[in-house]
């Protein structure tokens, strides 16, 4: 026992150095933006809270507005940006040096969480799953993607493609021996074996390939370094994720030191920025889920949560006025329905094909000098790749999905600004990459089928050939 554990600890370790040398390294692929040469007052946000930070200190911020005084309690971000300032004054490096070490801290902890949801969920590629997913975001939030995201998603389907199906082609376990003399074999291979259910096997799996390369790719952050505030979406985004996994761990081992540290972990959260305050919707669904396995310990990580958000909720409007700031007014949404459209496109997006749709009407002729129709109608028909996927695992990217909902449902309501997407990123990674997986899974498991099926033709061939 004691080999197997140390065995187990090994490879464990192995996997976290993999993980920490891999998104360390790609990340120091953004470090010269650190230390670009540019002014770190030219953003006129930034300026304004470097003044606040000269006239008030640092203390002020713990029970009032924050820095930029438009009606929000952040008293951490607001900690975070007065540090930076009395270790490096006005040099733009420093500041955007804490915002690269919290990307990475985000990275590290999404390949933790995901790991360990995995495991949850009783997935065999918990390992592969959590390292792509680090690698992912990790390519996403530095601005890699935007080297290949003009390429085709197809490109990348088709290299799946060809990587499994020469990997079963060239496998020795699919070499059918010669049939020997006197093998009781039929003229015809058996009736219903094969062909129409295996091809739209493969066609569901080329859709999942195509819709998690489509999307992963169409994904970059431009400025979160440089930026300096979104320091605010950096740190609620590095504290949530970290107070997910500790709590996810507290409930899972039932030991209230992870639920104590997620409960700090998620109190910086919120102290940094509003949008985690979602994340409590998510642990409830989570401890409803998986009540019968963590019996109370499910309702003690939901009440941890809940009592976090009440805490700074009612800090916040102890601290500060109820009524809405005019900033706040501005950057509401006029209307409904423009929120409702983006909330759903985002989550689906075929939807966001409904405007093209209604402009054509019964116009379907429209349809022969058009390619854009026909695009759409293929990522529509694509899409149940998707759907299969979900449904087939329905554990892990149900969980991904719902993060994705809950996350982004208040940012869809609001003008849109980069780092809004930052905390549902996670979930739409760990979405996209969930259907990479599987489709690459499907589409093995659908070519080594038909494999089977041609070789045992042929077999069955050169027996009707020798009578």
């Amino acid at each position: 026992m004691r080999r197997t554990r140390s065995s187990s600890s090994r490879r464990s370790d192995g996997w976290l150095w993999a993980a920490l040398a891999v998104i360390v390294g790609l990340h120091l692929l953004a470090l010269p933006q650190a230390f670009h040469d540019s002014p770190i007052r030219a953003d006129s946000d930034t300026a304004v809270m470097l003044d606040a930070v000269q006239q008030h200190g640092a203390l002020r911020w713990l029970v009032g507005d924050w820095l930029l005084e438009n009606g929000f309690y952040r008293p951490i971000s607001s900690v975070s940006i007065a540090l930076d300032y009395a270790l490096n004054g006005e040099s733009g490096w420093g500041f955007r040096l804490t915002n690269w070490l919290l990307m990475i801290l985000t990275a590290l902890g999404a390949w933790a969480l995901v790991r360990a949801y995995a495991r949850l969920v009783g997935s065999p590629h918990a390992e592969w799953l959590a390292l792509g997913v680090g690698v992912a975001l990790s390519l996403q939030q530095i601005g890699l993607t935007s080297i290949v995201s003009k390429w085709s998603a197809w490109w990348f389907v088709g290299a799946v493609v060809g990587i499994v199906a020469s990997r079963k082609v060239l496998s020795r376990s699919f070499r059918f021996p010669p049939p020997r003399e006197g093998n009781q074999l039929g003229t015809v291979p058996p009736a219903g074996r094969g062909n129409l259910k295996e091809g739209v096997q493969v066609i569901l799996a080329i859709g999942a390939l195509f819709w998690g390369f489509d999307r992963l790719l169409a994904t970059e952050y431009t400025r979160l370094i440089t930026w300096v505030p979104s320091r605010t979406a950096l740190l609620g985004a590095m504290f949530g994720v970290w107070a997910m996994y500790a709590l996810l761990r507290g409930a899972t081992e039932r030991r209230w030191g992870w639920l104590a540290l997620g409960g700090v972990l998620y109190l910086l959260a919120l102290g940094s920025y509003e949008q985690p305050i979602m994340l409590v919707a998510l642990v409830g669904a989570l401890a409803f889920w998986r009540r019968r396995d963590w019996g109370g310990w499910g309702a003690r990580a939901f009440a941890v949560g809940a009592a976090c958000a009440v805490l700074v909720f009612a800090l916040r409007f102890a601290l500060l006025p109820a009524e809405p700031t005019a900033y706040q007014r501005q950057q509401l949404r006029s209307s409904l329905s423009g929120p409702v459209s983006t909330y759903l496109t985002e989550l689906l997006p075929p939807v966001g094909q409904w405007q093209y749709w209604r402009a054509i009407g019964a116009q379907l002729e429209v349809l022969l000098v058009d390619k854009t129709g026909w695009d759409h109608l293929v990522g529509t028909l694509l899409y149940l790749g998707v759907l299969a996927a979900v449904w087939r695992w329905r554990g892990l990217l149900g969980g991904a999905w719902l993060w994705h909902a809950l996350a982004f449902l208040p940012m869809a309501f609001l003008h849109f600004f980069e780092h809004y997407m930052y905390l549902p990123q996670l979930g739409k990674t760990l979405f996209d990459v969930g259907l990479i997986a599987w489709g690459a899974q499907r589409l093995g498991v659908e070519l080594e089928r038909l494999i089977l099926l041609l070789k045992e033709t042929r077999v069955y061939a050169q027996a009707d050939t020798g009578r």
